[in-house]
């Protein structure tokens, strides 16, 4: 897996204006929604679909939130539109426009951004998104990607609607990003140690986890299975960071309390098997590890039956408590511990 372009053309080459109206020609300025798009002083949106406006964003960094040796251009521009989308699927909305700002060091060409923007329209035609404008900088040591997304949402879902009796819900299965991530990291140290120059492992036995971590894929399966089932959960979030955190999130905003069970949290076998090979224990990963981007919802048990008639891809992995009771997890040897 190598991030080496065939050939290297500099941005400047180019200049600012010829990137933009290179990247316009790409997406298009005009489409369903969207008045005038790239290559004015601001986007011209039609919000005449009704519903609340949903507006989130979030800033990537280099070195921080992704590592240019283990991830291909084409691989990140996918992967920051779903983190992106994600937030709005979580709220229980439809994403529409992305806007996308880019800060880029000279080591970065026109043909490592084509790759990226090429991941770019593959998520954007992925979730039935438009790039809608951005803007590029300069930067002396890291790049760094921030994205913006305007969505709207019918019925609105936030993480403090969850009530004492509700049913815990998780999609997918948890554990495997991390997973992934502690392979890249290993085989990137080796590459190190090694003195090589083209970063190319054999990553064929870990294709599960690797591809979790760098290709996620945002659920708006499960979204659509909401709308067309017409149940709203009474309380959302995506797991971005972890499931703890995401859990303790949740309960707190609710102020209640709940109890989890390990035996019912979903593990994919492959990422078993990669935490086996790693020899650490899988509840790191499944419990504490991020990027997973499934998402954590509530329902009232009357519900869950309805849902799942339509939508497969999730387990009830907890209930819901009052607070005085705690966030709790009952081991798979029936111990209660509690979760922090």
């Amino acid at each position: 897996m190598s991030n080496t372009a065939a050939s290297f053309t500099p941005i400047e080459k180019l200049g600012r204006k010829g990137l933009i109206e290179k990247i316009a020609a790409e997406f298009g300025r005009h489409g369903e929604g969207l008045v005038f798009g790239i290559g004015d002083d601001a986007a011209v949106l039609d919000t005449k679909s009704g519903g609340h406006p949903l507006i989130s964003s979030e800033i990537y960094s280099e070195g921080v939130d992704f590592d240019l040796t283990y991830t291909p251009w084409n691989h990140l521009g996918f992967k920051v539109i779903s983190m992106a989308v994600s937030d709005i699927f979580a709220m229980n909305g439809k994403p529409e426009f992305i806007f996308l700002n880019l800060s880029l060091t000279n080591k970065i060409s026109v043909e490592m951004l084509t790759l990226f923007y090429q991941g770019v329209a593959h998520a954007c035609s992925t979730y039935n998104v438009r790039l809608a404008g951005g803007d590029f900088g300069a930067s002396h040591h890291t790049c760094s990607v921030a994205v913006t997304v305007y969505g709207t949402a019918g019925v609105p879902v936030y993480r403090s609607g969850a009530r004492p009796g509700d049913a815990i819900c998780v999609t997918g299965d948890l554990g495997a990003a991390s997973c992934g991530l502690m392979i890249l990291l290993r085989e990137k140290r080796h590459f190190e140690t090694a003195e090589q120059t083209v970063f190319e492992p054999d990553l064929s036995p870990f294709e599960y986890v690797v591809r979790k971590q760098l290709v996620p894929e945002a659920r708006f399966d499960c979204i659509e299975s909401f709308r067309a089932s017409e149940i709203v959960p009474s309380s959302m979030s995506d797991i971005s960071k972890s499931l703890v955190s995401t859990l303790l999130e949740m309960m707190e905003s609710s102020k209640c309390g709940c109890k989890i069970f390990e035996a019912a949290l979903p593990v994919h076998p492959e990422t078993r098997n990669t935490a086996d090979e790693l020899e650490k224990d899988i509840d790191t990963f499944v419990l504490y590890g991020g990027e997973d981007f499934e998402l954590l919802f509530t329902l009232p048990e009357s519900q869950v039956k309805t849902f799942a008639d339509r939508f497969r891809d999730f387990v009830v992995i907890g209930k819901v408590e009052p607070k005085e009771h705690g966030i709790k997890m009952q081991t798979a040897e029936g111990h209660l511990m509690t979760l922090s």
